[in-house]
């Protein structure tokens, strides 16, 4: 929300035209809230340029509330700290400082009037009209949980710091040269012959030696170790498990089917068209034509307009009231009259009518049921999550407060992270199955877990039970699974030496072609490949193995399919006709945009050595705590 608006106020010279609404602007009372406010405790400071305690703690929040989004839940303090969340709002915070202090420096800042006309031209504060709505932005802001103190005072600091920064970065691209090498690199081609090699059959191989296994053994015993189990216990509260459709009577049915009619109502859609006109001179000659009989788009070319189409669609997907109050009146086929629309006289002709269409009672019957019966399972849910939770925070233990409020527990037997039990036996069924198993493995001991929470108005109390540490298997208990992981590598092994073998002969002097048909091999060819392309014919490692060299490198890779290998020959090499063009727009950009932010971190660093950054810690800690 804010970086958009941030990126609205990006080119704010340009953007500040309309005087008077400024004035208007103040009249409405926006004045009043563009005068400093008390920053409380510094966090840091950068020259006289202070942040206050609120200043982070917002965008701590914020930042918190990021983090939350991309794990599915809220961070723990531990986790935000490992995520780095501090020193990347530190981070972002000490480059605004900096930027604000070298601003009042150089006396360079942004006046209320212009202010006020950035906040006019924000997209999101205007109604449907397209003007500025007071009340459209109170909404916005609400929605975003931002006060208006602090979002103007964000985007006066951002106007101000873009006047810094538009200079340094605005415009700056890529080197021609850089693409020109970039484009080589990518677009030259190259065509590989290759052989494809598979391991021998597990069977084939002999059985390890005690030493031999023991080693392979003791080099990968983390992948033997028993992980740890956890036994719990649960209760679902699940509306959709809760629900009665039974006990849902007839009359109650039929009267939520006529209080709810429209759910089942599909209205009436229209199939319109619309000329809009420049002015109402030119609407007028086009009815006269039309009524002469100048067809609906020919008029429109006429006078140098085009036919929109609006599709097929109902009353209330047309903004203008006007405007739909003609399209819904029309005659079907005929022209309507002028009509004064938001952007310009508008001469509509609706040219499909499909009319409106209610399912009866007996259709939806079943649907009405289920939906009420559903929503008094919901009413039984919350009822339920309430005293269950009362009756844990009052000290009872989950499975007493599940009888208290009628539910019983289902115990599990201990499983590992992914649900599977110890003896090999099926894995239970269980609920939200990774949100819950998930909390059963963050759980400390002793400690009630937080109930999980999944698609609405759906939880799962948890109960930790046993728990199994994790251990290293003895080699005697897990011998079968090693001897069995040591045959596939040395299969593949013995199959990697087949492979460099082969290469060797070829580098030798033989032909690819004649090695493969002395061992029983089949050459295949993969044309005109790139470094890109290249990775879903061959592989990715046997690409970087064929664009190693000049034309005539053989070499041995790992093939595209695993477990495979292949002995390669390139025997052309063909660069790039058009380096340029074979770096994509999206890439180009992507370059720019990495070069701007570039110039921008390199000003920020600049400026941290000429102005002195202090940070008080002690708030720092404090100021954390609060938001958590």
């Amino acid at each position: 929300m804010m970086n958009q608006m941030r990126r609205g106020a990006s080119s704010w010279v340009a953007r500040i035209f309309l005087g008077a609404l400024a004035v208007s602007f103040v009249g409405w009372g926006i004045a009043d809230v563009l005068r400093n406010r008390d920053g409380g405790s510094t966090i840091l400071s950068a020259g006289e340029t202070r942040v206050s305690v609120p200043e982070f703690q917002l965008a701590y929040r914020q930042g918190l509330n990021r983090l939350s989004q991309q794990l599915q839940r809220r961070p723990s303090t531990e986790e935000a700290e490992a995520f780095g969340l501090d020193q990347a709002v530190l981070s972002q915070l000490t480059a605004g400082a900096l930027l604000d202090e070298q601003a009042r420096r150089l006396g360079v800042g942004v006046s209320d009037d212009g202010l006020i006309q950035l906040i006019q031209n924000e997209p999101a504060f205007k109604d449907q009209s397209g003007n500025f709505s007071r009340n459209t932005m109170r909404a916005v802001l609400a929605n975003a949980q931002i006060t208006e103190q602090s979002y103007l005072e964000d985007l006066r600091g951002s106007a101000t710091r873009n006047q810094l920064i538009a200079p340094l970065s605005d415009g700056a691209t890529v080197p021609a040269a850089f693409l020109e090498a970039l484009g080589a690199y990518n677009g030259e081609r190259r065509t590989v012959n290759f052989m494809r090699l598979t391991p021998p059959p597990v069977d084939s191989v002999e059985a390890p030696t005690n030493e031999a296994l023991d080693d392979f053994y003791t080099q990968g015993q983390d992948g033997y170790r028993a992980p740890e189990y956890r036994g719990f216990s649960y209760l679902s509260l699940s509306p959709a498990a809760l629900a009665d459709p039974a006990a849902v009577t007839d009359d109650a049915v039929a009267a939520s089917y006529g209080a709810n009619r429209a759910r089942y109502t599909t209205p009436e859609r229209r199939q319109v068209a619309q000329i809009v006109f420049a002015d109402r001179a030119s609407a007028d000659r086009a009815v006269q034509a039309m009524a002469s009989g100048t067809s609906f788009a020919d008029a429109a070319i006429t006078e140098g307009r085009q036919v929109a189409d609006l599709g097929l669609v109902p009353r209330s997907a047309i903004p203008n009231a006007t405007l739909a109050d003609a399209a819904f009146s029309a005659t079907l086929n005929t022209p309507t009259a002028v009509v004064d629309g938001p952007f310009g006289p508008v001469i509509m002709q609706v040219r499909e009518i499909a009319p409106e269409v209610v399912r009866p009672l007996d259709e939806v019957r079943d649907e009405v049921r289920n939906a009420l019966a559903l929503e008094a399972a919901n009413a039984k849910v919350t009822d339920a999550y309430n005293a269950i939770s009362e009756a844990m925070q009052n000290g009872a233990p989950l499975a007493e407060a599940a009888q208290q409020a009628g539910y019983a527990l289902q115990t599990v037997a201990p499983v590992d992270a992914s649900g599977n039990p110890a003896d090999a036996s099926a894995a239970p069924d269980l609920p939200a199955k990774p949100q819950l198993l998930a909390a059963v493995f963050a759980a400390q001991p002793g400690m009630p877990p937080q109930p999980v929470n999944y698609q609405g108005n759906n939880y799962v109390f948890i109960e930790l039970g046993d728990v199994v540490p994790a251990r290293d298997r003895p080699l005697a208990e897990v011998r079968d699974r090693v001897v069995a992981d040591w045959k596939v590598d040395e299969a593949e092994r013995l199959m990697t030496d087949r492979a460099e073998a082969l290469a060797e002969r070829i580098r030798g002097g033989q032909s690819l072609a004649d090695v493969a048909a002395a061992e029983g091999l089949t050459v295949e060819t993969a044309a005109a490949i790139t470094r890109e392309s290249g990775r879903a014919e061959i592989g990715e490692a046997a690409t970087r193995a064929a664009f190693s060299g000049p034309q005539g490198t053989v070499a041995e890779a790992p093939a595209l399919e695993s477990g495979q290998a292949v002995v390669l020959q390139v025997t052309e090499v063909a660069d790039a006709a058009d380096p340029a063009a074979n770096v994509p727009a999206q890439a180009r950009q992507s370059l720019d945009e990495t070069m701007r932010e570039d110039l921008f971190q390199s000003y920020v660093a600049y400026l941290q050595g000429s102005i002195p950054v202090s940070l008080n810690n002690a708030a720092l800690q404090q100021a954390k705590v609060a938001v958590r």
